[in-house]
């Protein structure tokens, strides 16, 4: 049978002890001696960890894209909300997962319809393991079309973490639109090297 010595019990037994020896112990002696006790406990408690992260670029290539659009907004108003799912490929052309997705027109100011404005949050399920992004971006009807054919949206998501290989992850998503609707995901992401 294991016995702990927690910081109350000590200054009750320190009480204890000096109230046999006939010593009275007052309040502000008990208390100073249990704030003593708890401050030695808690320093003993902790544990200082140092963690190293590792910075991994990954391009994902979103091919298929399955709409479903809120009906009673239209595409620009505020309120307005898309929720999506695409197939995810690598460089190499390998299915490696898939993209779950919704947006939220958020921009309230008189031209929200010419420059949309919307939140995002975006999973990407990659080999058994989630990247979550969150943030605002910039879509609008003029934007104009690169030289290579795509179309960059005004703003990063953040990674703001993951599961199984991306726990702890942290970083950025930039996403292109290309002319035939498919878009290229560039995640640049810090990961925590984990014992």
């Amino acid at each position: 049978m294991m016995f702990v010595l927690t910081p109350a019990i000590l200054a009750l037994l320190v009480c204890t002890l000096n109230i046999r020896k006939g010593k009275m112990m007052n309040i502000r002696t008990l208390c100073t001696a249990l704030l003593i006790f708890t401050g030695v406990a808690t320093v003993q408690a902790n544990e200082i960890v140092q963690v190293s992260f590792i910075k991994e670029t990954i391009v994902l290539e979103q091919r298929t894209v399955v709409l479903e659009k809120h009906t009673n907004t239209e595409d620009g108003e505020v309120g307005h909300a898309v929720s999506f799912e695409g197939a995810l490929f690598d460089q190499n052309h390998q299915y490696v997962g898939i993209l779950y997705g919704t947006t939220l027109s958020i921009d309230v100011t008189d031209k929200a319809g010419h420059n949309e404005l919307r939140h995002g949050e975006l999973t990407f399920v990659v080999n058994d393991s989630q990247i979550i992004t969150e943030g605002v971006s910039g879509y609008s009807d003029e934007v104009k079309l690169g030289a290579d054919g795509t179309k960059w949206h005004a703003l990063d998501l953040a990674i703001i973490g993951g599961t199984g290989k991306y726990l702890g992850a942290f970083g950025t998503v930039a996403t292109k639109k290309r002319e035939d609707n498919t878009f290229v995901h560039t995640l640049h992401i810090y990961k925590p090297l984990l014992p």
